[in-house]
């Protein structure tokens, strides 16, 4: 027997730089059509107006390829339409099972976007729409590590600029050429020749000035001048690498005032967070890496039915392929790679501040099939009252009298997964919910996320 589909009308949207293609397929009475449109906000919110009109009541799902970062942002404000947005991976593979040519084009793949949703919409994970707040924690992150690498990457081509005509400036800067006291060197001393002339007291104020007070380094900073010689006197190119030293410093000083408007954005969208007290407590997470961490588990955590799922998401867990008598395994190669890398850095800091902090750096370094440290963000998600729904379960089971094989008997579960669940070390998944709130008498899972402990 045929079961209806969830939606009315099935879309496949392939989009390239300036237009995007189309294909329409309505599940009720087949009719199928084939459109291109340009990629201009104007153009799309009309389309969408008309769509609406013929569909007033309609369910509609969309599908399209990732990445699409301007694309979604525009698309999830419309409440009407349900978005499906899928790994270039996904689409690459199911085109391939009937085109084993692998020829391709924009309107064919709008055409195998509309198909996949159309036949296998259960097994695809629709978008989860996180809050303004989480949304804006998430951007401003991002973003700021984005400023963080152009730092990094100025830093690397002033040094290597140094190096060749001025190279006793790296020892004199210090050991970050980012930093104002290595700008402010460089922008008032360019070369060897204007700083050779310069008085040792003059010198020793400007590294005070900067915070080195140290004498012993002030020393060998100052007989490192006196003793230092000229890589080259061509005032042809000394005049060159100076003026490029002195345009990247002062990118270097913009670049850091940034970084310091972005922290304190972060900070101030971080406290006006409800969720702030959970992952600021987290041992070793600090004002850096506390908003990393929420901005990317986000706040529809049921999008992570399972420990293993975010493992599998955040690119931690491993990738075993095997057949017949062949089995390796390697890292994850696609995954969100400033989530991973938020993953790791907080199980480095860990170390020092939790009992099971070096197990966690231990289980991720080694690509560990069950790292601690996604495990134990994960049950962040599970709400809780008073400390986790094991808990009601197990109250729930002394009420009733009932034996711990009828209890595991209503659920439809096992002793071992009815003993985790009590002793709250695993949460319960998205089928046994109903069950779950069916036996209790009442949802235990509406209440805001609380870290279990």
């Amino acid at each position: 027997m045929k079961t209806k589909h969830p939606f009315d009308l099935v879309i496949g949207l392939d989009r390239s730089d300036q237009k995007a293609d189309l294909h329409l397929i309505d599940t009720v009475t087949g009719d199928v059509k084939k459109q291109t449109l340009n990629t201009s906000p104007e153009d799309l919110h009309d389309w969408l107006a008309e769509l609406r009109q013929r569909y007033p009541q309609g369910r509609v799902g969309l599908c399209l390829e990732q990445p699409a970062c301007n694309l979604i942002p525009f698309l999830e404000t419309y409440s009407w339409i349900t978005l499906y947005p899928i790994n270039p991976i996904t689409l690459q593979k199911f085109r391939e099972a009937f085109v084993t040519s692998r020829a391709k084009d924009d309107a064919k793949d709008a055409r195998y976007l509309a198909e996949l949703l159309l036949a296998h919409h259960d097994k695809l994970t629709p978008w989860q729409l996180d809050d303004s707040l989480t949304r804006q924690l998430r951007q401003l992150v991002l973003h700021r590590r984005a400023v963080v690498d152009e730092r990094t990457g100025l830093t690397n081509r002033l040094k290597a600029l140094l190096k060749q005509y001025f190279p006793q400036a790296l020892a004199l800067c210090g050991e970050d050429l980012w930093r104002p006291m290595a700008t402010d060197f460089l922008l008032k001393w360019p070369t060897l020749q204007v700083l050779k002339k310069e008085r040792h007291e003059s010198i020793k104020e400007f590294y005070r000035t900067h915070g080195s007070r140290s004498e012993t380094l002030l020393q060998e900073r100052l007989q490192l001048i006196d003793k230092a010689i000229a890589l080259t006197d061509e005032i042809a190119l000394l005049q060159s690498f100076s003026l490029r030293v002195e345009l990247i410093c002062r990118e270097l000083k913009s670049v850091i005032d940034m970084i310091d408007k972005f922290e304190a954005k972060i900070a101030l969208t971080f406290a006006e967070h409800p969720d702030r007290e959970i992952f600021s407590n987290l041992p070793g997470a600090g004002p850096t890496l506390a908003p990393r961490l929420l901005a990317s588990i986000g706040s529809e955590r049921d999008r992570f039915p399972s420990a293993e799922s975010l493992q599998c998401y955040s690119g931690i867990a491993p990738v075993t392929k095997q057949s017949g008598g062949t089995c390796y395994i390697h890292r994850r190669y696609l995954c969100p790679k400033f989530l991973k890398q938020s993953f790791h850095e907080y199980a480095k800091e860990s170390i020092l501040h939790s009992r099971c902090g070096s197990g966690a750096f231990f289980h991720i370094t080694l690509r560990s099939p069950k790292p601690v440290t996604a495990s134990y963000l994960w049950r962040i998600k599970a709400p809780t009252n008073p400390a986790h729904v094991g808990e009601h379960i197990k109250k729930r089971r002394f009420e009733l009298k009932l034996k711990s094989v009828d209890v595991r008997r209503i659920l439809g579960v096992d002793k071992g997964t009815l003993t985790r669940w009590e002793r709250g070390t695993h949460q319960p998944s998205k089928p046994f919910l109903q069950k779950i709130s069916e036996f209790l008498g009442f949802n235990p899972f509406e209440r805001r996320p609380q870290v279990i402990d």
